[in-house]
């Protein structure tokens, strides 16, 4: 989605694409999103990336499952010389998951002159972004709610949907990488570190949690079959003490309606502030019934990426989050 919208672009012109798969190496780009032939070629090489003159990177590798290849990655693309804005839940704010991550991006910002910043839509927009505007309307509040609904029944990737997410397996079983509570809350860590930021507020404690609940039946979704008895719907975040005002982020996901019928099932993003006054806020990206939110969703962070590039390349060298980096708007 990404590649398709650049190539669009009069004011960006597309310098160098990486690709993971060897299969995928050598072809034009246009072969890649299904477009006219842009005379741009695919690389496997990520030392030609790296070596690429360019004045911005849009990363997208996979930090959920290569957490060190992928900040080691990014690392060596800021030294470079080049800015960086990455998506994945733990580039949205690196120091929350450990201090030497930030330490090791701002250092090659430094060396590069380059600056980076981490977003998204759910972590990266949601919770960092769009709440701490609502916040203006508030008088006090006691805790502040961000949650995603979402369906992934259309997802097709079978490694992120039972490999690292879980469902398909037994709900003890241990094996997907999202059966770590810890690791699972790490998701979101970020996203509450940069809403109470944006606040004034300061976090003095914070705790994850992940549910899971069966499916009574099995279940053929995009990503493969989902055996009976196994996990077919999760829900997991972090709520975060902020000394009088809890902030708690989380995310619900079921590969059919009537899973967990006790938790929220209406899908979309929802901003809640318990307080003076009292607020909900509900967003759906696409037409309920009609479009795919997921795919849509997708389409969102893609164009959160791209519409932040001006203001990352004008920005001075060093590592932002959404709380820190200036405001800035899409261009249509």
């Amino acid at each position: 989605m990404s590649l398709r919208h650049i190539a669009h672009r009069d004011d960006l012109e597309l310098v160098a694409v990486r690709v993971y798969d060897e299969g995928k190496a050598g072809r034009d780009v246009s072969e890649i999103y299904g477009g006219e032939t842009r005379g741009v070629a695919t690389t496997a090489d990520r030392g030609a990336v790296i070596a690429e003159d360019a004045d911005v990177v849009l990363y997208m590798g996979k930090v959920e499952t290569d957490l060190q290849g992928c900040f080691a990655d990014v690392c060596d693309l800021l030294a470079s010389g080049k800015n960086v804005i990455a998506t994945g839940s733990r580039f949205v704010h690196p120091d929350s998951l450990h201090r030497s991550l930030g330490d090791s991006i701002r250092a090659a910002c430094e060396k590069g002159q380059s600056s980076f910043l981490g977003l998204g839509l759910y972590p990266g927009y949601i919770a960092e972004t769009l709440a701490p505007v609502l916040s203006r309307l508030t008088q006090s509040t006691d805790r502040i709610d961000v949650r995603e609904v979402l369906s992934y029944a259309t997802y097709a990737s079978t490694d992120l949907m039972f490999s690292t997410m879980g469902f398909g397996h037994a709900p003890d079983d241990q094996t997907p990488l999202l059966a770590n509570t810890d690791y699972a809350a790490a998701a979101w860590v970020g996203s509450a570190t940069v809403l109470a930021s944006a606040l004034g507020l300061t976090i003095q404690g914070i705790e994850g949690f992940r549910h899971v609940a069966t499916t009574p039946r099995e279940l053929t979704v995009a990503a493969g079959t989902i055996p009976a008895g196994t996990v077919a719907a999760m829900r997991f975040g972090v709520v975060a003490d902020c000394g009088g005002t809890e902030i708690a982020v989380e995310h619900i996901t079921r590969m059919a309606d009537d899973i967990a019928p006790d938790w929220p099932a209406e899908e979309g993003y929802e901003i809640a502030y318990r307080g003076s006054p009292n607020m909900r806020c509900h967003l759906l990206i696409g037409d309920e019934g009609v479009e795919d939110h997921a795919e849509l969703g997708c389409l969102a962070t893609a164009m959160h990426a791209i519409n932040a590039i001006p203001r990352v390349v004008a920005a001075e060298p060093g590592l932002y989050d959404l709380s820190t980096i200036p405001d800035f708007v899409g261009r249509f």
